[in-house]
């Protein structure tokens, strides 16, 4: 009888060897339970090394030990972590692609809106070099403060030392309150 000749649905118990048909007469003389209804059994090794067997024909005997027949197949959890993140990080770059491309078609593309963008970021930076250089010509007196602090207001806010300075004097000296201020 082939496989083409078995209807569906039917409970068909195939043993692939002889050892394994004396192994069944076996358990069938200790008095072994099979239970139905178990569609996979794994078992965990060190190492996120995992051993499955599907449609797995399990007997009970009545101390509560089990015996598992079926192809043991190797599952590597490590492998299936790093292959579904490699699937997670391909999904979101699909999805921050569509966003792009759906907020860039509907914006103007007509050259004269270019052209206006263009000059409105040349303004707007024009004027905040115009407002550093405007600070960084005064002399502040650094001589109150540690440089250390000056140093680390600086690096933290990305500001001029001289803004770093204002922002002390305005607090006290308080670097908390400094950095929350140009931050």
């Amino acid at each position: 009888m082939s496989v083409e000749e078995i209807p569906q649905g039917s409970d068909v118990n195939v043993i692939s060897n002889k050892n394994e048909k004396k192994a069944r007469e076996l358990i069938k003389k200790l008095n072994l339970k099979q239970i139905k209804g178990i569609s996979r059994v794994t078992f965990k090794q060190r190492g996120n090394l995992i051993y499955a067997i599907d449609q797995p024909d399990v007997y009970r005997s009545a101390a509560g030990t089990y015996v598992v027949f079926g192809e043991a197949k190797v599952d590597d959890m490590n492998q299936r972590i790093a292959e579904a993140q490699a699937q997670q990080a391909q999904q979101e770059a699909l999805t921050n692609a569509a966003k792009s491309n759906t907020t860039t078609t509907e914006e103007d593309k007509s050259p004269e809106s270019i052209t206006a963008d263009l000059e409105k970021a040349s303004l707007n930076n024009a004027n905040k070099v115009e407002e550093v250089d405007d600070e960084d010509d005064e002399e502040i007196d650094e001589s109150e403060f540690d440089p250390k602090d000056i140093a680390l207001i600086v690096e933290q806010t990305h500001v001029s030392r001289a803004k770093a300075v204002k922002a002390l004097k305005n607090h006290d000296g308080d670097m908390v309150n400094a950095l929350m201020e140009l931050s």
